[in-house]
């Protein structure tokens, strides 16, 4: 009896080990018809990883600052040219709106925001050079809360960066 006992316990381990290499077999098939392109998805995912991890700062080497020196007298006149054909106000806005607006309109304590005259009453009463110095060159006010130079977008121009700042001014007077 056994025997017989045997050979009906190999002959259904058989048939299990059949039906689970038949479902992988299946699933194998029906994974390479239904998945999803491997090659397009690492592509975006990379994309959506490069625009999220953009650095803040760069660092200058001397050869760089000669290229930048070399390139700046073609350039300021973009920028010039830019602030004056659509206004200081239109470009104050612009890059407050695109940038200043994370900080500056978040109701992050200790950061004066947009349009509160008792905040910026103080720092308006120090002169816009103290201003314009703070936004170009980054400061830490009482709060401990860093402002980067800037705004952290050192692809601003100057004349970017003090608009934003007479923009804030002229809605906050």
């Amino acid at each position: 009896m056994s025997q017989e006992q045997d050979k009906i316990f190999f002959r259904n381990y058989l048939i299990v080990l059949g039906i689970l290499a038949a479902m992988i077999i299946i699933f194998i098939i029906a994974a390479r018809a239904i998945g999803l392109d491997e090659e397009n998805m690492a592509e975006k995912r990379a994309d959506e990883v490069s625009a999220v991890t953009q650095p803040v700062g760069q660092v200058r080497t001397e050869s760089d600052a000669a290229a930048e020196s070399e390139a700046a007298p073609a350039a300021a006149p973009e920028v010039a040219s830019t602030v004056a054909e659509s206004g200081p106000e239109d470009v104050g806005k612009r890059v407050f709106s695109g940038l200043c607006f994370s900080c500056h309109a978040s109701g992050l304590p200790g950061i004066p925001q947009f349009g509160d005259k008792a905040a910026w009453a103080d720092r308006i009463k120090k002169g816009k050079d103290t201003l314009y110095n703070h936004a170009l060159h980054g400061f830490t006010g009482t709060s401990g809360i860093a402002m980067p130079a800037k705004g952290g977008n050192p692809a601003l121009s100057d004349d970017e960066v003090k608009a934003a700042v007479d923009y804030i001014v002229a809605n906050s007077e």
